[in-house]
């Protein structure tokens, strides 16, 4: 079965994905690199025999309700020794939703910007004007119709971030209405700060409590003193990057190499896969990061930079030639940071495996 293509299809499908590795099984080698799927708190592909994909799933459960991207050492249980020593458990979310409502100078530029993110990105506006491909080339959905009714077509939900940036304060109050009808991860709305007060005040006075208020960030963005409609944007994403990334697990799902591994799968190309399996400490990437290395010693994806990427990579190709999985740990600690020109420092433990991956068993 190809993994990462069947990844792709329940992240595309808005569905939460975890993808568990064996990292080591010294009673049976032959395990190593097999793959468990799990989605929607079932099994959904399993390289493993039928009782050890139960075990496996059992013992990694609470690790996956927690949506946390770890390791899980089994070596030196002294209750439950199943047949495999190490794990790796990747927990996987969907692409978030980026939600303009207002495609005029400030959406535009937030879709310019929003771009080089991850982000999946809707524009809505009721003007064909402001919501054709030629203002925003870069939206994966723009949707020509009244807000009110886009609402209903969008159906925004917990992963999403909306963004109310309309050409005038009755579509932003109107847009701020039914977004509060819903849960989401972000909700922000531009505006003075005089004007959303009195927004604010409208809203109390016709029944909404205040605790549903306070999840409204506005005026919209950090306060890096913006005047263009660019600097309004770079406030806009760096407040939601900030609230993206400190409420996460540091998950650092990179959609490019997902999409790489995918096409590596069906055309059976040869290369090698770098994931950080763990970080501790201040480390340039979090655990998750992956990094795919070419035969010709070209990279997609990071785990870093530097010479530490660069020592990786030579451990990479190594792996590519033997055909072998392995281990191999960065220690990018003070001294060696700065031996390295880097600001950061911290442990890493890098998990190699070949592709393409080894031949697996789907199990019903």
């Amino acid at each position: 079965m190809a993994v990462y293509k069947k990844i792709k299809e329940l992240l595309s499908s808005g569905r939460e994905a975890a993808l568990i590795t064996v990292i080591s099984a010294e009673r049976n080698p032959s395990l190593v690199g097999r793959k468990i799927i799990v989605s929607e708190n079932r099994v959904v592909y399993s390289g493993l025999k039928d009782e050890l994909t139960e075990e496996v799933f059992f013992l990694t459960g609470p690790l996956i309700k927690q949506g946390q991207s770890d390791v899980i050492d089994l070596s030196s249980s002294p209750t439950r020794r199943p047949e495999v020593d190490i794990l790796f458990v990747h927990c996987l979310n969907p692409s978030p939703r980026l939600i303009i409502f207002g495609g005029g100078h400030v959406g535009a530029a937030l879709t310019r910007m929003a771009a080089q993110l991850d982000y999946e990105i809707t524009v809505v506006d009721d003007r064909p004007s402001f919501a054709g491909e030629d203002v925003h080339p870069d939206a994966d959905r723009l949707i020509c119709q009244p807000f009110e009714r886009a609402f209903n077509q969008i159906e925004p939900g917990p992963s999403d971030y909306i963004v109310i940036v309309t050409r005038g304060h009755q579509y932003d109050r109107l847009c701020l209405e039914k977004a509060l009808e819903r849960e989401t991860a972000y909700i922000g709305m531009i505006g003075s700060r005089r004007r959303v007060a009195a927004q604010f005040e409208s809203l109390a006075a016709a029944g909404y409590a205040e605790e549903k208020l306070a999840v409204v960030r506005a005026p919209i963005g950090l306060p890096i003193g913006a005047v263009t409609e660019a600097e309004i944007a770079l406030s806009i994403l760096a407040e939601i990057t900030k609230i993206r990334r400190c409420s996460s697990s540091g998950e650092a799902f990179q959609d490019e190499v997902f999409q790489e591994l995918g096409r590596l799968e069906e055309g059976g190309s040869k290369a090698a896969l770098a994931t950080i399996i763990r970080a501790r400490g201040s480390t340039p990437r979090k655990t998750g990061s992956q990094m795919i290395v070419y035969p010709d010693g070209t990279l997609k994806g990071t785990i870093g930079g530097g010479c530490a990427e660069a020592e990786v990579r030579r451990e990479a190709l190594q792996c590519l030639g033997s055909g072998k999985p392995g281990l191999t740990k960065l220690n990018l600690t003070a001294d060696a940071a700065a031996d390295e020109g880097m600001a950061c420092g911290g442990l890493i433990d890098i998990y190699l495996e070949p592709l393409p991956f080894l031949p697996e068993k789907k199990f019903a």
